[in-house]
């Protein structure tokens, strides 16, 4: 299986459990699904976009959605995480193809090729769970959650040395840093953004050059676990919580599937 198969496949069983309907022909809105599809909306539309390049899937859209959508009053309410979409099979070939997907992702060998991929995964569901803890956290502070955007850059980073709940200290330091700052004044509201970034970046490079003991900042409860990270951790390479604990490698991958095939 090459690594955009792979890749697919977790996709393709992550957007069907999370997503699809009872007859399983179709995905409901992000907007109505009882757990997200992954940690972060954005990583959920692409997700979607995934599908839909491969012709898994087509957005729901047609002539009878004309009016509504041109005549909307509720637009602002309009976007792609209220979109449903439409599974490009038949039933029975996606009841197929979903239990091939499951099954094959529960027995993954962890070959070279195989721990690559699956490091690529941990690293973009890492910086996503970062992420949407830091527009949360911001926003729980009386912050403008945006913010958390400029920050992407430092939170990669910061994710080559740390675990996910490490860098979410540095996001709590880094929001307390901006609180400072805010109340000592002399600096605009519209560059606060800007401080919290840096904020972030700096207590990243002080806690390599000081050798830091950061402590794990526990997810919070108004945040549940995706249904992407709860197959990926739990199914896919049996991390469970060195997913959240541990830095993304692919000797903390290879650990956790070893381990896992030593069990059974």
């Amino acid at each position: 299986m090459s690594p955009s198969d792979l890749t697919a496949t977790l996709y393709f069983a992550a957007a069907v459990r999370a997503g699809a309907d009872s007859s399983l022909t179709r995905l409901l809105p992000l907007d109505r699904l009882k757990e997200p599809l992954s940690p972060h909306e954005n990583f959920s539309q692409r997700i979607l976009f995934s599908l839909q390049a491969l012709g898994a899937i087509q957005p729901e859209l047609s002539l009878a959605n004309a009016e509504d959508w041109l005549t909307a009053k509720d637009w602002t309410e309009i976007g792609l995480q209220t979109l449903a979409w439409r599974i490009c099979w038949s039933l029975r070939d996606c009841r197929d193809r979903s239990a091939m997907a499951n099954a094959l992702l529960s027995s993954i060998e962890p070959s070279e090729d195989a721990l690559e991929v699956l490091f690529r995964v941990w690293e973009d569901l890492a910086l996503a769970e970062v992420v949407q803890y830091a527009s949360w956290s911001l926003a729980k502070s009386g912050y403008n959650p945006r913010w958390a955007q400029t920050g992407v850059a430092s939170f990669r980073k910061a994710l080559n040395t740390f675990s996910i709940t490490q860098v979410m200290h540095l996001v709590q330091l880094a929001i307390r840093s901006v609180a400072s700052t805010h109340h000592r004044g002399g600096i605009l509201a519209s560059r606060l953004g800007g401080v919290f970034a840096d904020a972030v970046g700096s207590f990243s490079r002080r806690a390599v050059c000081e050798k830091w003991i950061l402590r794990a900042t526990p997810r919070p409860t108004e945040l549940p676990i995706s249904t992407l990270a709860a197959m990926f951790a739990q199914e896919v390479t049996r991390l469970d919580d060195d997913y959240l604990m541990r830095t993304p490698s692919t000797a903390a991958l290879l650990d956790a599937m070893t381990r896992a095939q030593s069990v059974h």
